[in-house]
């Protein structure tokens, strides 16, 4: 009987032409571009149950990596479904870690090298050490505090531990060199000096090399380069290899690859270049890009059938992925039904989206699969407090509690604190440099050697201070008086206005480097938490309520039909409803986005689209598009994205007058594209090489470049198509 028949009898599974072509392509390189919802996975476990049953491999000679741990189990268990009745064989599914990590402690045992991993958790003996003495926890996140301290002669605050973390692991899996890491942006002061002292302490460290998880794979990958044995002796076991999720690959992961399969190179690559969404990780999209170059007599097929979504979100997500220019062209297509319009809500501000997700989930049925999407964890807490007000249960895909135990929560707080009792010395010293009264280290030095019998504010009024700082002395404390009877939210708002807060972290993120979008967003997130609530203290309980219920939400998988994730964690996934939240201008894309894209560095742009196609194909009925105009007081711009959809979904008439009578050659925001041809009043002809919702950047014949406000030349109807001229 024929495989695929047998198959279907057998699995229930049926086959479309281009997967039973991938199937029995088992000679030689193939790369296999599978669209979102085209059923590579199933693809995949086919193709080595035909290596296994029908070309009689032996299970041991396929190698079959995933990307995480996660997959492998998923990949593993469809396995066990398909063939377990048909095959007693068991193919090892793994991620390329576990098999470096298996080549680097057999290549150290080989030389007698005693070795110790320094990531996961850390045993008792190594916590006993302490974390301010001489000899710290052999831990990467200890050893890069200690290295950071050490060379900044300051404390590391949770962001920068973050960012140096990201930073190494991007060097590393993206292979850099001395010249090449100049050139990575980071805001962490002295990150490369640190990078390479934590690299000589590991390698230095007593009679123990020292290894973090990325080290697995650059160890790997020189071992296998240099050492002839071993990597004859892998390419000889492995005779088929089989990647999947390939796009999220690093470099040196592709390049250990490249090794393994040579030189017969039975290679399937499974990937999507349009869903690569790692960069910051060290994925980079050129190695799929490349993979004709890279392999000799290579193959490429496409799995363009999407089983997943409806025929309104597969043709706008097709549409909205082609203003990326490097991809392979392709054309995702679904047989599914038709189903809804996409909709695009632009709401006037934060406040109203929240209420109107909640709303919405409150009035979906119970059955239905639905997601909320946003781009940072951050962005989840005042949700959260939204729909456990409702009293909606859900679940949480990224547990990430560290925005509670943020420094800017914990500034507002002791703010609070200690405008219940302004004699504890030990909080002014944690703030006193984030608020309008000049105190200096000093004048703390003073306080403590005083003790805490009086008002410090009284305490220093009584001292010779400079005339200048009685007054603000003067001033702080009756506006910490009165921040003791306010409500929590006008408490916040008078900390970061009247008391200067605002201006102090402005200051702090020129001086350090802090990311200053990051730092207002939690306070402001921080205000939406306290509204409505009636002491300092139900702000503070409540704090802890969110935490708690974040870190539990993980209990609600098989509870709550209602998913909250971050567009990264939501790949993979799928929901009957997907709500798209914060599609502003600077959240998605970011403002890092935008700004490298004004200077012509076009990659990271191109991510963020890739990260938006990604977010558009997890819907499989239903997607809704959300924006605002306000957050807090400041005014917003709708995403660039967002109006690319809405130019995809709801085209105009070309022939069509727009509103208010005017010509319909009149160009209108909807309308502006990277490379349209327009005409301005007084410029006159150009062309558009930049548009970020904002922003209109046009190279004009004559006049040069020049950038101009997208609303004033909209509104007073300076700019026309090409077509205009005559």
């Amino acid at each position: 009987m024929d495989f695929f028949k047998r198959m279907e009898e057998k699995t229930g599974v049926c086959l479309n032409d281009v997967q039973k072509q991938a199937v029995v392509h088992t000679e030689g390189p193939l790369l296999l571009l599978a669209s979102p919802g085209s059923g590579k996975t199933t693809t995949l476990n086919m193709k080595i149950g035909y290596l296994l049953l029908e070309k009689k491999v032996n299970a041991n000679q396929i190698m079959a990596v995933t990307f995480s741990k996660a997959s492998a189990q998923d990949m593993s268990e469809r396995f066990d479904s398909f063939f377990s009745g048909l095959t007693e064989d068991k193919v090892h599914f793994s991620t390329i870690h576990s098999f470096a990590f298996k080549v680097v402690r057999e290549w150290l045992r080989k030389r007698g090298q005693h070795f110790l991993i320094i990531e996961g958790n850390i045993s008792e003996e190594e916590l006993k050490k302490g974390f301010n003495g001489p000899d710290i926890p052999l831990h990467k996140h200890f050893i890069l505090k200690k290295l950071y301290e050490d060379t900044n002669g300051t404390q590391i605050s949770d962001d920068d531990m973050d960012e140096l973390m990201t930073y190494i692991s991007y060097a590393k899996n993206r292979m850099l060199d001395e010249n090449s890491l100049k050139q990575v942006q980071v805001n962490v002061k002295n990150a490369a000096s640190i990078y390479h002292s934590y690299e000589q302490f590991k390698q230095h460290h007593e009679d123990r090399l020292l290894l973090d998880f990325d080290d697995m794979l650059t160890y790997c990958y020189h071992i296998l380069l240099e050492d002839e044995e071993i990597l004859s002796k892998y390419q000889q076991k492995f005779e088929y290899i089989l990647t999947d999720e390939s796009q999220d690959n690093s470099v040196v992961q592709h390049k250990i690859v490249e090794l393994l399969a040579k030189p017969h190179n039975n290679l399937c690559v499974v990937a999507d270049d349009d869903q690569s969404i790692f960069m910051w990780r060290g994925s980079d999209v050129k190695n799929l890009l490349q993979f004709e170059k890279t392999y000799a007599n290579a193959t490429v097929m496409t799995m363009s059938q999407n089983y997943r979504s409806s025929q309104e979100i597969v043709k706008t997500s097709n549409q909205f992925i082609k203003r990326n220019q490097n991809r392979y062209p392709k054309e995702m297509f679904t047989e599914n039904a038709s189903n809804q319009a996409i909709e695009i809500k632009s709401l006037r501000s934060y406040e109203d989206q929240l209420n109107y997700v909640t709303e919405q989930i409150k009035r979906s049925g119970g059955d239905e699969e639905i997601a909320v999407l946003y781009r940072n964890n951050s962005s989840a807490v005042p949700l959260v407090n939204k729909l456990d007000k409702a009293g909606i249960p859900f679940y949480m895909k990224d547990i990430d509690a560290k925005f509670f135990k943020h420094w800017i929560v914990e500034d507002m707080l002791n703010f609070m604190r200690f405008s219940y009792n302004d004699r504890r010395v030990d909080i002014l010293e944690r703030i006193h440099t984030k608020f309008n009264a000049y105190i200096s280290k000093q004048q703390i030095a003073f306080l403590k050697k005083k003790g805490n019998y009086a008002s410090v504010f009284d305490t220093l009024l009584d001292s010779e201070l400079p005339s200048y700082q009685q007054k603000y002395i003067t001033k702080a404390k009756q506006q910490f008086k009165n921040i003791n009877e306010m409500e929590p939210a006008k408490a916040i708002r008078t900390i970061r206005e009247k008391l200067g807060y605002d201006r102090a972290i402005t200051n702090m993120c020129e001086k350090y480097g802090f990311n200053a979008e990051h730092l207002f967003g939690i306070l402001d997130t921080l205000e939406e938490i306290a509204e409505g609530l009636g002491s300092l203290k139900g702000f503070a309980d409540r704090l802890k309520e969110l935490e708690k219920l974040v870190q539990t939400s993980k209990y609600n998988k098989q509870k709550s039909n209602l998913t909250l994730t971050t567009f990264h964690s939501a790949k993979g996934l799928e929901f009957d409803k997907v709500y798209m939240t914060d599609l502003v201008d600077g959240v998605v894309p970011s403002k890092d986005d935008m700004d490298r894209y004004r200077n012509k560095e076009y990659g990271p742009m191109e991510e963020a689209t890739r990260l938006f196609y990604v977010g558009m194909t997890r819907a499989r009925n239903h997607l809704e598009l959300l924006s605002y105009n306000y957050k807090g007081n400041e005014r917003v711009s709708e995403s660039i994205f967002m109006s690319n959809v809405r130019k995809i979904v709801q085209p105009k008439d070309a022939n069509a007058l727009v509103k208010d009578g005017q010509d319909a050659s009149l160009m209108q925001m909807d309308e502006m594209e990277v490379g349209e041809e327009v005409v301005h009043k007084k410029f006159g002809i150009g062309s558009i090489t930049l548009f970020d919702g904002d922003l209109i950047g046009i190279q004009f014949e004559e006049a040069g470049y020049k950038e101009l406000n997208v609303g004033i030349c909209v509104e007073n109807g300076l700019l026309w198509k090409s077509e205009k001229v005559t």
